[in-house]
């Protein structure tokens, strides 16, 4: 059965992610949809600050896919490819997917994706709250990386309503092909997508460095570093840079 959504908006919010949780340990349905003009408390990946001023999209949706916590770590892949599916149509300039789940205009950043999950099982999580940021007029400037917006890079200007009936006719069919099949069924997709695969990347993982070749990703989206020894290292979670063309 097809997930329905059902989109509430409002102009100002602390975060939509943290009213869904409200709402989810409240049994509130998969489906629902929380769009705000205006975030005070946005956040993104690893507790960082995701700058939140009118004029792009802030959204979040409550989804309840009753898959185990590793399976379920894997949306941040499919909402990546949606997004980058959504700009895609919109810019000539090329748009990438950057492991984990960032999605690159000519290089530059112009999205987040941030999940979170909650329940009685740590292991097979009851809700998934789905957080994505999509700069529409506007991005920040002095971001650890380098960040671009949609009107920046040669789009229309959408407003932010019109860009969220875009972005979940992209996401439901990727949504529900990820509910039946699983990543693995998306995996080629992203990959084909994927920035700097095949190239020389550096990992960062917490207090610790890793230099080697992007070799791919795994089903479960571990990513594929081979150092230069030929041994391939297993990477779950970290931030990663391109080495200068």
């Amino acid at each position: 059965m097809s997930l329905i959504f059902r989109v509430e908006s409002v102009a100002e919010i602390g975060s939509t992610n943290d009213a869904l949780k409200q709402r989810a340990a409240e049994g509130g349905d998969a489906g629902l949809v929380l769009r705000a003009d205006r975030q005070l408390s946005g956040r993104g990946r690893r507790g960082r600050s995701w700058t939140s001023e009118p004029g792009n999209l802030y959204v979040s949706i409550l989804l309840r896919p009753r898959k185990p916590a590793a399976e379920a770590a894997t949306l941040g892949f499919v909402a990546a490819l949606a997004i980058g599916n959504l700009v895609r149509a919109l810019v000539a300039q090329p748009v990438t997917l950057k492991w984990p789940n960032d999605v690159l205009v000519g290089g530059a950043k112009i999205s987040g994706i941030l999940l979170e999950s909650g329940g009685p099982e740590p292991t097979r999580p009851d809700w998934l709250v789905l957080g994505m940021g999509v700069n529409l007029r506007h991005h920040p400037a002095g971001a650890l990386y380098p960040t671009t917006d949609l009107v920046a890079a040669g789009g229309p200007a959408l407003p932010p309503d019109r860009a969220l009936d875009l972005l979940l006719a992209e996401f439901q069919p990727l949504y529900q092909r990820w509910q039946d099949d699983g990543f693995a069924a998306l995996r080629e997709e992203w990959l084909r997508h994927a920035q700097g695969l095949g190239a020389r990347i550096l990992a960062r993982l917490g207090g610790e460095e890793a230099a080697g070749t992007f070799a791919g990703i795994e089903p479960d989206g571990t990513l594929l570093l081979e150092t230069e020894t030929g041994v391939i290292r297993r990477i779950a979670a970290g931030d990663i840079f391109f080495a200068p063309a």
